[in-house]
């Protein structure tokens, strides 16, 4: 197992690492938009943003082991980032009336997806510590099926392990922060096809990579 240090020295040795645009690649490959390698010092953290799961209470407060209370927040996530200096960050555009309609489940199953895909690929590249963190509940998202989350039951074990990966938003992540670091217009996105004008809206993912 890679202690601190070690993982900290090999993670400044890979700044120009070939790796980084074969994850790239890969996020393309796996339906993103668009995909960059980011510093993990430059990703905000706002407890603000956390406790708006609380107050209002989201919908889907307590019902996921992978959503708030049962996440350790932004005071873990920022213990988290300490061991890693780079992230890939990526999102999904899709037109804004599917993601605001009955259909935007399957587009937060593809970012979940995507998300662990990266992660499983990154950890086959070598980086061994790898982990993805997405949007939504996987509650919501892969178990609205079922009454209760089970990885919260008495069994334990998560229906989705390959897939289901924890909401930014518990952790307080700063989504607009990260879109100005990576560059892109968080804004309303728009394509003007003759007199028909398509927004767009997007759904992004986080994966910590060294």
């Amino acid at each position: 197992m890679m202690t601190d240090s070690s993982h900290t020295q090999t993670c400044a040795a890979h700044q120009n690492d070939p790796r980084f645009a074969e994850l790239i690649r890969i996020a393309h490959d796996s339906g993103a938009s668009a995909a960059a390698v980011i510093p993990t010092r430059k990703i905000v953290v706002d407890p603000l943003l956390a406790d708006k799961c609380r107050e209002p209470r989201c919908s889907n407060y307590g019902l996921s082991k992978s959503c708030p209370p049962h996440v350790s927040g932004p005071s873990g996530i920022e213990k988290v980032f300490e061991g890693f200096h780079q992230a890939v960050f990526f999102k999904i555009d899709v037109p804004s009336e599917m993601l605001y309609s009955s259909e935007n489940r399957e587009v937060f199953q593809l970012l979940h997806q995507a998300a662990a895909g990266i992660e499983k690929s990154a950890v086959g590249l070598g980086f061994e510590n790898a982990r993805a963190y997405a949007g939504g509940s996987c509650k919501n998202i892969f178990c609205y099926a079922h009454a209760e989350c089970r990885a919260l039951s008495q069994e334990k074990a998560c229906r989705h392990p390959e897939h289901a990966r924890p909401s930014m938003s518990g952790f307080g992540i700063n989504v607009a922060e990260l879109y100005k670091t990576a560059g892109w217009d968080m804004g309303s996105c728009g394509r003007q096809d003759g007199d028909t004008k398509d927004k767009l809206a997007s759904v992004c993912a986080l994966v910590l990579i060294c």
